[in-house]
């Protein structure tokens, strides 16, 4: 069967009339920003497999994270490493394949997979086993895939009477090319499972993107006061959620002693992951009021509710909150996301922005667009 979702050529067609400022600029088009800020590491080296246009890489390297981004495109890797330079960003961007990865064994704190281990025919298992291979006890694993949305489960079952009854009538039924899989939450645990990576959370996410794509994405059911906004908002923090378009996992690469989340020993404990999401060391079990907020019985959610298609901020002063020093918001990720005054520097502080992407986040939901 051909692949598709495999193609280099494809990918690199794909991203053509895109670029990071236009994928920036959508904001939470997906719904995955609470995931991504709350459980990416402060500390170490995190990479982003299959990066695509970077945005996230962007983003995070603002607030202090360490972060690299590799991908197999060749083109989009060198349109990144020029962007970057004439954006006056210092992010690095690697051409490379996610199962046969550039780094050492044990060498990295975090591996981000937004949307890419669903693309290879074989599935994830290779990809899986190198991320288990390059992450240091502790290291953290957010993965991300499509979920079996409605509109998914719909069009599957469509396609599979349109060839029942091709099959019966004895039509020629054309070869299938492949693109992705959509694993639900429990499909894509199982595959976690199976790795050397033990999963401490998983399930569904982003139900305003189900509607949105009921509505082919033209803005019918998502505007306040529709229905797919009320029933999106109400209930994005409950098991319904399970039913939303992304599947998430956070895991973590176990050890009998780990690197804390928090302030990086190498003094977390297994037992600490009977508690928490993330390896916490008993110091900061004590003394970090943050760490609360990594217990299994929290939920990872917006602040606010969402923000459908709101104009763009243009640069302006404010006054940070926390130093009260004078400041210009950013040209491109404009005031954040966050719904109080946050300067660049002060966003720097791991503890600082840990609060803010836990208690502060404020969504807004953009069509994607091209230059």
């Amino acid at each position: 069967m051909e692949s598709l979702g495999e193609s280099k050529d494809f990918w690199t067609s794909n991203w053509h009339g895109h670029s990071p400022e236009s994928e920036i600029r959508m904001w939470d088009f997906y719904g995955l920003r609470p995931i991504i800020l709350k459980y990416t590491p402060r500390n170490g080296k995190s990479i982003e497999a299959g990066c695509g246009m970077g945005r996230y890489n962007f983003l995070l390297s603002l607030m202090g994270i360490n972060i690299e981004g590799i991908d197999f495109s060749k083109s989009t890797i060198d349109y990144l490493n020029n962007w970057k330079r004439e954006n006056n960003f210092n992010n690095i961007f690697l051409y490379g394949d996610i199962t046969s990865l550039p780094y050492d064994d044990e060498s990295l704190s975090g591996y981000l997979s937004f949307g890419v281990l669903e693309h290879i025919i074989e599935g994830p298992q290779e990809a899986l086993k190198e991320a288990s291979r390059v992450l240091r006890p502790g290291g953290i694993a957010i993965i991300t895939t499509p979920n079996k949305s409605f509109r998914i489960r719909y069009q599957n079952a469509k396609r599979s009477a349109k060839s029942i009854l091709k099959s019966v009538f004895h039509i020629d039924v054309k070869p299938i090319t492949f693109f992705q899989y959509e694993y639900s939450p429990f499909e894509l645990k199982k595959f976690l499972d199976q790795s050397l990576l033990t999963v401490q959370r998983f399930g569904g996410t982003d139900l305003l993107y189900m509607f949105a794509e009921i509505g082919r994405f033209t803005g019918k059911n998502i505007n306040q006061g529709d229905f797919g906004y009320w029933f999106s908002q109400i209930f994005e923090n409950t098991f319904i959620s399970f039913l939303g378009a992304q599947s998430y996992t956070i895991s973590v690469k176990l050890a009998d002693k780990m690197h804390c989340f928090f302030c990086d020993n190498l003094s977390a404990l297994r037992g600490s992951l009977k508690t928490y999401d993330v390896p916490v060391c008993p110091k900061c079990a004590n003394n970090n009021p943050l760490a609360s907020y990594y217990k299994h019985d929290t939920k990872i959610k917006f602040t606010e509710n969402f923000l459908i298609d709101p104009p763009i901020l243009k640069p302006e002063h404010r006054q940070c909150s926390l130093c009260k020093e004078d400041y210009i918001t950013n040209i491109l990720f404009e005031d954040f996301g966050f719904n109080i005054d946050v300067c660049p520097k002060c966003m720097l502080i791991s503890n600082v922005n840990i609060d803010l992407s836990i208690n502060h986040l404020k969504p807004r939901w953009r069509h994607r667009s091209v230059n």
